[in-house]
């Protein structure tokens, strides 16, 4: 463990009040973004992190204790105005995101609010395309607008896989031309005999 982390992280992990933050890195194929849910510019691990002022949301991290593999949701309320400009890029840049790596990172901070370290990595996954919504009108305060991107990770839904069973059309996605399935329907009920002299 202490080649993981810093002898000043393993210390302030022990401390009784830890003092943390989620920060994201989004790998957009048009480049990479940063963002943490401060009020400022955050400079940690040679990147600049852009403030969400406490309108983003992060949803599914944690151990499940069974083995299996989750997605995380990363969320943000409160649109236009952010410094991502996420709704943009739900709008206009979708191909360029789609299937593209977010990583979310664990950043301690000492007790004056500075940072300690590198940021520690906890979440990969790829982002599947993003989904913008907006709340009804609650009087005079209006409807907020946010998008949410989900986020998976190498191994969600590996027990399908894709392409899997013994059809023609399956076996034209693997290996286009391939008519090696193509007859399935006509031999089911066929018998064969072999050898035949």
């Amino acid at each position: 463990m202490s080649d993981f982390f810093t002898a000043e992280q393993l210390e302030l992990l022990t401390a009784s009040r830890v003092y943390v933050s989620l920060l994201v890195k989004f790998d957009w194929a048009s480049g990479p973004q940063y963002a943490w849910n401060g009020n400022t510019n955050l400079v940690t691990g040679g990147n600049t992190f852009l403030p969400m002022h406490g309108m983003g949301n992060i949803e599914g991290l944690g151990l499940s204790g069974s083995g299996a593999s989750d997605s995380v949701t990363i969320s943000v309320a409160g649109l236009p105005d952010q410094a991502l400009d996420f709704l943009a890029k739900a709008l206009e840049d979708t191909p360029l995101i789609d299937q593209q790596l977010v990583t979310v990172y664990l950043q301690l901070f000492d007790d004056s609010w500075q940072t300690v370290g590198n940021p520690i990595p906890i979440f990969w996954g790829f982002a599947q395309p993003p989904k913008v919504s907006r709340s009804e009108m609650q009087g005079t305060e209006g409807a907020v607008q946010s998008i949410s991107i989900v986020a998976e990770n190498a191994f969600f839904n590996r027990s399908r896989p894709p392409y899997g069973r013994n059809t023609d059309r399956d076996q034209q996605a693997r290996s286009p031309g391939d008519k090696f399935f193509g007859f399935v329907s006509s031999i089911l009920m066929k018998t064969v005999t072999y050898p035949d002299y």
